[in-house]
């Protein structure tokens, strides 16, 4: 990002902190930490995280979310989808025009989760929602 080496890691396997002690935190260091746990590898805990983070819209925030599209959890989809919007969309065509092969991976593997978990439920990949939200943001970058 910005030229910069950005390294997230695949699976976090630790508890979130104590609520007191979180919230003791300044909404930077809140806003830090929901993005350290959208690694998580407990779905809820990652969607959970993820909606505390909808009006966070700061371009360094955007990669966090991003890496959730090519996972497999849909409902996690339906959230990030609500987070891709007018006020937000820049940041993420930002980490498609700096990251092509990145991209390419993320959506690489949007498609293969799509096809084993959701292909029965959506036969066509463009009536998935992963399909639907990497085109809204391919086409906001055209």
């Amino acid at each position: 990002m910005d030229n910069e080496p950005l390294v997230s890691p695949y699976r976090l396997y630790f508890n979130e902190p104590d609520t007191e002690l979180e919230n003791k935190l300044s909404e930077l260091q809140r806003t830090i930490l929901s993005c350290i746990y959208l690694r998580h590898h407990n779905g809820f805990l990652r969607q959970r995280r993820l909606e505390m983070l909808f009006d966070k819209n700061e371009d360094w925030v955007a990669p966090f979310k991003l890496q959730l599209l090519g996972e497999y959890i849909f409902e996690i989809l339906e959230v990030l989808d609500k987070h891709i919007n007018d006020k937000s969309i820049a940041s993420y065509m930002k980490i498609v025009s700096e990251n092509p092969k990145y991209w390419q991976q993320t959506e690489s593997r949007m498609i293969s989760y799509w096809n084993e978990y959701y292909r029965w439920k959506f036969p066509k990949l463009r009536k998935y929602l992963g399909r639907q939200i990497a085109d809204k943001i391919k086409k906001a970058d055209a």
